[in-house]
């Protein structure tokens, strides 16, 4: 049983550290400039697959033990302090430590998501002024008078192009 929680807090550890890893690439998100924002995203997304095995590894080690219903309670932050039992202590302290870098990371969050909504309406406003500019309007115009482009206005088949 000791083996088991101390192997069930050393995996929280490690969710701890990628949690960290997650909390650095959301603040990169906020500051980096445009052209990292995707990269940053998809370490994101990387990050929360690897903690997603740990978790089932968890998961696994709880159903072969007694208490484990317990220790998936703590783990969802549905269990007080009051109602866990001595020996579960380490792994109710260990989510908690967790629990405090979530909430950290739900306040950044709502920023990189911030800044996200900025950098798509800057380049939204600058798609819709170049459809809009001098350039797309002469494009158009070209493309209109390009004699292989509407050969069949002009008599001739697709084939004779």
């Amino acid at each position: 049983m000791e083996e088991k929680i101390s192997r069930i807090c050393g995996l929280l550890d490690e969710i701890k550290s990628e949690l960290l890893c997650f909390e650095q690439e959301t603040i990169e998100i906020i500051s980096c400039d445009t052209d990292s924002i995707e990269e940053h995203t998809e370490n994101r997304v990387k990050i929360t697959e690897k903690m997603d095995v740990v978790f089932k590894e968890i998961d696994r080690i709880c159903i072969d033990m007694d208490g484990g219903a317990e220790i998936r309670k703590i783990i969802r932050n549905v269990s007080m302090f009051t109602t866990v039992e001595p020996r579960f202590e380490p792994v109710f302290f260990k989510a908690q430590g967790i629990f405090s870098i979530l909430n950290r990371i739900k306040d950044s969050d709502v920023q990189a998501i911030g800044r996200i909504n900025i950098e798509r309406e800057v380049l939204l406003k600058k798609i819709r002024e170049m459809n809009n500019g001098q350039e797309a309007k002469a494009s158009k115009f070209a493309a209109g008078t390009d004699l292989s482009f509407n050969s069949r206005y002009f008599g001739q088949s697709k084939k004779a192009v």
